[in-house]
């Protein structure tokens, strides 16, 4: 049940996103600066980096270290953004931080992914984890995140997406993502079109870039279907290569990949009808995402619900979105930044069918079913609580 301590760090949300790391800083020094001494690995990136950091965390969790793991945004409860070992923060660690910073965080007036940013340091440091892989949330240079003091640095793909913030060219959004290399601390990455803005920053820094390839001798796991897997699965193993923790085996790296648990990554979650769901939200997630659907076997009807935050752009892929569909289906979430469904159907030229619930789309996609259709659900992490409404998962 939610507690007045929970219910107050929800309640931050609203502020809004501040860039910068001078609040992160304050509000970690009134901790006692538990980031300082913590063991870390940061992931950035625009897609994959919640997968890669989970892979990453689940090899370390399987060679027997106590793993904490920092990703978001959350699916159903806030509480999952943290984790150690695979268990959620419990609602009376989330209290005890509070009521203890509470006067600090008013102080520097933290926004709240920065107050949970600062919670996770704290949480795992007062657990002693022995590592902590920590997710980037909006870019690199200015996120609270890149407060750490990393053992390496791991950068996924990046494309076009949060360009309101980040900038609206590949290369301003690669100079934001390359803020969180650090001196002397190796970087873990995939090809991307501005290598060379990564390459000017890390000799700067005197620092090495490894690149990765798409690595698929690695089985993937059931819960992460489709090729951008491989290129993850590879920074993963990479990184435990570069780091070089001499008692993590080829065997825990397989197996951490292997059996690792993602939801809301191309999760099936019904199979009579098939029903899948991913948090794509821009133009190379969903493309991603189609390439998976689209080379499943579908003998019914395929059918989309789709919701989105307002700023999304996904112009470049709604032609490939027409052609994968019979049906589509356009609503929106109860989060307050959530584009109006009858805003998103006019991004289509076909016909949408538009519900500005998402609980009842998702009955209505379902009452109209049958057992051979393929109904994907994709566009958000806010999707989250209406699947959990409809189906036991």
């Amino acid at each position: 049940l939610m507690n007045l301590e929970v219910n107050y760090l929800l309640s931050i949300e609203s502020k809004g996103i501040k860039l910068g790391l001078e609040r992160t800083k304050a509000l970690l020094k009134q901790c006692s600066n538990p980031h300082n001494s913590l063991k870390c690995i940061q992931v950035a990136g625009t897609n994959g980096k919640g997968s890669t950091s989970a892979m990453i965390a689940n090899i370390y969790r399987v060679a027997g270290y106590k793993t904490g793991l920092f990703t978001s945004p959350h699916l159903i409860d806030v509480n999952e953004r943290i984790r150690i070992n695979g268990e959620s923060i419990h609602n009376n660690d989330i209290s005890k931080f509070i009521k203890r910073y509470k006067h600090d965080i008013e102080k520097t007036d933290s926004s709240f992914f920065e107050v949970i940013t600062v919670l996770a340091f704290w949480y795992f440091k007062n657990n002693n984890v022995d590592i902590a892989i920590m997710e980037t949330g909006l870019g690199g240079r200015l996120d609270s995140v890149t407060c750490c003091n990393p053992i390496a640095t791991v950068i996924t793909s990046l494309s076009m997406d949060h360009t309101e913030v980040l900038g609206d060219t590949i290369e301003k959004i690669a100079k934001e993502k390359a803020g969180i290399i650090k001196k002397n601390v190796p970087c873990i990455m995939v090809h991307n079109d501005c290598d060379y803005v990564f390459e000017k920053k890390a000799k700067q820094l005197n620092t090495e870039i490894f690149y990765v390839e798409n690595d698929d001798k690695l089985q993937l796991s059931p819960a992460l279907k489709g090729d951008c897997h491989y290129q993850n699965s590879g920074l993963a193993s990479k990184v435990i290569e570069i780091i070089n923790n001499k008692n993590i085996s080829k065997n825990h790296i397989k197996y951490g990949i292997e059996n690792v648990i993602w939801h809301g990554r191309n999760q099936t979650i019904c199979n009579n009808p098939f029903v899948v769901f991913d948090v794509a939200h821009n133009e190379n997630g969903i493309s991603s995402f189609l390439n998976y659907f689209n080379s499943i076997n579908h003998s019914g009807d395929r059918k989309l619900i789709i919701a989105l935050q307002s700023r999304k752009k996904i112009v470049a892929c709604i032609n490939e979105i027409e052609k994968s569909f019979d049906q589509i289906i356009c609503t929106e979430t109860n989060n307050a930044r959530s584009m109006k469904a009858k805003t998103l159907s006019k991004c289509f030229k076909v016909n949408c069918i538009v519900f500005e619930n998402d609980n009842k789309a998702l009955k209505y996609v379902l009452n109209t079913s049958v057992n051979n259709d393929s109904i994907a659900i994709i566009g958000t992490h806010h999707l989250g609580d209406a699947i959990s409404n409809n189906f036991n998962i």
